[in-house]
């Protein structure tokens, strides 16, 4: 390190960095700091290039270790990094370009450092890390005596992120202060310990660092709105040409970008994914558009690792950066159109709600951005009521049906989101009622079946039904299964106008759930009819010399089969019982349908009766006879319609008679029900789930490198989280 660009391959033997891991102590006050801070690097730009920087450092972060416990080096290079901070803060306005890259470079080498030390060492020993100071004590008068260096650099880190001026200079700065709070936070993947009793977390939830959780958020959810892309002109990957820094580090913006940015246009790689034809073609398509904003990437996922940990509420600690998210509120414009600062100290902020809408409807559908919106239409119940308010909710709802229709190129966890989104959304009768005012057309990605026009709720129930049949043939997961029946159950008192071949799907997955109904039931008649061991006959052999032989061979046999019966049939009647109760819940919302919007609907009439001998096995069946007796009464009803008139109608024929006799159509006639409204309850201890999951989405999607061979955390799934 130093003045000179360095290269992976020699980055040991460098003269600088030998200092800093040797056995000599260096006092603050020594000028070898600048020295040292003044140093290129070819850029990590992805978790492949952190990995090989890891290893060609690791023998340097081994003696480092040992050293440091003596010489206090790397806990004097926080204080250089936090005495750099502390000048920048009063600086920047003058633009000084050079305070802001030896401050990046200083952060970078302690990022590094804090990585190996949270992928090696327990928490004890990575405070003793932090905390280690020299053997001779620098005559210079510091304020933070009182105060952990971890807690200093911690609160550094929040306020290079909220007060640091966003510019084209100080850009890299802001990255690398969310990666490394990431990488701190990373600890809880290296810990059989829940969150509140870790440290990091601790000086996070409470005291001093808290009190900037409201304005962190709202500056993580402004970086994701606006989408700033990496800075015109700071981009060199070869490595060569100027710098714009007093002529030193010829390579710096290759480093602050860290590979990241591209030619392509934003608009560009949204359309590479639109029109991409497999996963991986999509995947490299996102990873693109990814790289056009880093910092929006990785301010999204510092957000939710954030909020998704110390959730429990009879936990030790609140997390008031979870509070603040679930609190803020639309911002007011002043006339000039510029939207108020929230004051420092608030509860909550304000925030321009119709631009984070914006953003959650353009920013190409991926889990981040999905369990973002999963956490606000939850439990932030005024950003809930204003997107269901928007007129153009297809914005925001088409890119989720289209991430369900593709559910193979996604992983489950993904899906089931989706699917809990939509369910949310359900609940309300607003939302119900506008998906089938609003029309599409040309879904090319629907392919299926050709359709040049459909409503929003058309679309929505074709894609829920294929997500029940997908579950059926991969998935089997029950919990996706009842999301999916709920969100159709919500809506279906509000079913209006469906275009015929939604119509003929929904009594489709009728006719499909009771074919399997019905075999399901030929199987375990079956199996109760096999004769017990002891009436079967015997498979004796006799030989040539009359003698019996196999006996114990067949006896072995027959105790297998009555093993294997035993075991199979519970299974059979609990697959019978679920398989049921799908069933039942289909019906009734075929007849909720029928019972609130009957009149509005000829084409699902038209299907019924067109398919009407389905119902025939389960009108005397004790679990479904009243709702279809029901159905039957509707179909009854036109089919005498349709009788008094000619016998030869064509179609549309068929289709008047239906839309006149609804007309005439006597309500009383029908059972009356209770409404179907279900509502999403997130599951008793949710953190098993949204804690592995998020840092599966940092391994994945932030670019930087975490070593697998001290994990303690699994994703849901139960792989152990790698690249």
């Amino acid at each position: 390190m130093g003045t000179s660009t360095s290269r992976h391959g020699d980055l040991s033997n460098n003269e600088y960095l030998t200092q800093f891991y040797g056995p000599d102590p260096i006092l603050i006050e020594n000028p070898f700091w600048d020295k040292f801070l003044a140093f290129s690097i070819s850029p990590p730009a992805t978790g492949s290039d952190h990995r090989t920087l890891d290893t060609k450092l690791r023998p340097c972060y081994e003696v480092l270790t040992v050293n440091n416990l003596k010489t206090g080096n790397f806990g004097t290079l926080l204080k250089v990094f936090l005495k750099k901070t502390r000048e920048l803060l009063s600086s920047t306005e003058t633009d000084n370009t050079q305070l802001s890259w030896q401050t990046y470079n200083a952060l970078f080498v302690i990022r590094c450092v804090t990585k190996y030390l949270v992928e090696t060492y327990n928490e004890e020993e990575i405070l003793q890390q932090f905390e280690a100071n020299p053997a001779v004590q620098s005559s210079a008068v510091t304020s933070e005596e009182t105060v952990s260096n971890l807690d200093s650099f911690i609160d550094a880190l929040i306020e290079i992120v909220v007060d640091v001026p966003l510019k084209d200079f100080t850009y890299i700065l802001h990255l690398e202060a969310i990666n490394s709070l990431l990488v701190l936070l990373s600890i809880q993947m290296f810990s059989t310990q829940p969150a509140e009793k870790l440290l990091v977390y601790r000086s996070l939830m409470q005291g001093r660092n808290s009190i900037h959780s409201p304005l962190l958020m709202k500056t993580l959810l402004q970086h994701f709105i606006q989408q700033t892309k990496v800075p015109p002109g700071f981009l060199n990957h070869d490595g060569q040409g100027g710098s714009i820094v007093l002529g030193l580090a010829s390579g710096l913006w290759s480093i602050v970008t860290l590979g990241y940015g591209r030619s392509n246009e934003t608009d560009e790689l949204q359309m590479a994914i639109e029109a991409a034809t497999t996963p991986e073609e999509r995947q490299k398509a996102r990873e693109a558009l990814h790289s056009r904003a880093p910092l929006a990437g990785q301010s999204l996922l510092l957000l939710l690792v954030l909020v998704n940990h110390c959730t429990s509420e009879k936990g030790p600690l609140e997390n008031p950066y979870r509070q603040a998210l679930f609190s803020f509120s639309a911002a007011q414009k002043d006339d000039d159109g510029m939207t108020s600062a929230p004051t420092n100290a608030a509860s909550t902020f304000k925030l321009d709600t119709g631009a984070l809408y914006s953003a959650l409807c353009h920013v190409p559908n991926s889990d981040q951005t999905t369990l973002l919106l999963y956490m606000l239409l939850h439990r932030n119940q005024q950003f809930r009521t204003y997107v269901i308010s928007r007129s153009d909710i297809e914005q925001l709802l088409v890119p989720i049906l289209r991430t369900l229709y593709h559910a193979p190129d996604s992983n489950s966890h993904h899906i089931y989101m989706s699917l809990i989104v939509i369910l949310i959304l359900s609940e309300d009768d607003l939302f119900t009622k506008t998906v089938h005012d609003v029309m599409l057309k040309g879904v090319s990605w629907y392919t299926e079946r050709a359709i040049s026009e459909i409503s929003l709720g058309g679309l929505l129930i074709l894609v829920i039904i294929r997500s029940i049949q997908y579950n059926m043939l991969k998935m089997r997961d029950k919990y996706l299964h009842s999301n999916c029946l709920a969100a159709l159950a919500n809506m279906s008192g509000q079913f209006r106008c469906l275009h015929p071949y939604v119509s003929q799907r929904i009594v489709s997955l009728f006719e499909t759930l009771a074919r399997k109904y019905m075999r399901l039931e030929e199987r375990i008649k079956l199996a109760q009819t096999l004769p017990k061991p002891n009436s079967l006959p015997v498979d004796t052999k006799v030989n040539v010399d009359g003698q019996v032989s196999s006996i114990e061979k067949s006896t072995t046999s027959l105790e297998q089969r009555e093993t294997q019966t035993a075991d199979v049939a519970p299974d059979l009647a609990q697959d019978l019982s679920v398989l049921q109760e799908v069933l039942r819940m289909v019906l009734e919302i075929i007849n909720s349908g029928l019972s609130h919007q009957l009149q509005h609907n000829p084409n699902l009439l038209y299907t019924l009766l067109y398919k009407r001998s389905v119902f025939e096995p389960f009108r005397t069946h004790p679990a479904f006879e009243d709702i279809i007796n029901n159905i039957d009464a509707v179909i009854n009803y036109f089919t005498s319609k349709l009788e008094q008139g000619s016998s030869d109608l064509g179609e549309n024929e068929v289709l008047a008679t239906i839309q006149h006799g609804a007309l005439k159509w006597p309500r009383e006639r029908l059972k009356k029900f209770p409404d179907l409204k279900f509502k999403y309850v997130e599951e008793d201890k949710p953190e098993e789930f949204f804690i592995p999951y998020v840092w599966s989405l940092v391994v994945h999607n932030s670019g930087l490198y975490w070593s697998v061979n001290n994990l303690k955390m699994f994703v849901a799934d139960g792989d152990i989280l790698a690249l």
